[in-house]
């Protein structure tokens, strides 16, 4: 489904995502202006890494229309103060104006199905609490959902820890919303069975836990969008070459 660029106007907010130096960079942003044949942006937060963007660098665009509105883009130059990041005005800079956005996904929330691990602590009554390790099945800025081989209640509260890299830890606080079985973790999650403290060849049960985040600062909600649609978009880069492949397959 295609959304009309026209439909872009100053103050809209997104995501702007790139790659410098082999790592992936994202930056919540928005338009300051709207040309015939470019967008004008301000990133919302420093980042001194890209002062290396150049002209004709391939940017991505995420714009939230109730879900993920993704569209390529590319770098044209920076506009004002020079290529020092501490200066306000040098975090704007002008790009390709995108002549159609394609609708990814659309949901009020972006969620991506993503294995990482997760902290868990249940509050319980009295002050008691449990403590033990799970492995996403999706996240969201809103929620997420895990598994784990720690007895779950409907309606509990949790402290999550979600480890987005091993250098990005997100704290947030949220409530249990459903419970389902879950099937044994596959051999990439195999590391929630380390932290098991049943005893060797005890069979273990497993939960689907999917918990709503009750406390979360937009900032944090902000980076956990940034990661996953940076996770999104490497993952349909290297999907890209064996779809071709199987492309060239069919054709032979």
């Amino acid at each position: 489904m295609e959304i009309d660029p026209t439909e872009l106007s100053i103050h809209d907010e997104l995501v702007i995502e790139t790659e410098i130096d082999g790592a992936s960079v994202a930056l919540p942003a928005f338009i300051t202006n709207t040309l015939a044949e470019e967008l004008w942006l301000a990133t919302r937060l420093p980042e001194p890494r890209l002062a290396e963007l150049s002209g004709g660098q391939a940017i991505h665009l995420t714009f939230d229309r109730g879900g993920a509105l993704i569209v390529e883009s590319t770098f044209l130059r920076w506009l004002g103060g020079g290529g020092k990041l501490g200066m306000e005005k040098s975090r704007v800079f002008a790009v390709q104006r995108p002549q159609g956005i394609q609708a990814v996904q659309r949901r009020a929330h972006v969620r991506v199905d993503l294995e990482r691990n997760v902290r868990i602590r249940a509050m319980g009554s009295l002050g008691s609490e449990k403590l033990g390790d799970g492995r996403t099945i999706n996240i969201g800025a809103v929620g997420v959902q895990f598994l784990t081989d720690m007895p779950m209640l409907f309606g509990e509260q949790l402290r999550l820890a979600l480890v987005l890299t091993s250098g990005d830890i997100v704290v947030v606080g949220g409530t249990i919303v459903r419970i389902e079985d879950g099937d044994d973790p596959k051999p990439a999650t195999a590391s929630i069975d380390a932290a098991s403290k049943s005893p060797p060849g005890t069979p273990v049960a497993y939960s689907k836990v999917a918990v709503r985040f009750d406390k979360i600062s937009e900032v944090d909600q902000e980076r956990i969008t940034c990661h996953i649609l940076s996770a999104h978009r490497q993952r349909s880069r290297a999907a890209a070459p064996e779809a071709l492949k199987a492309q060239v397959s069919a054709a032979g």
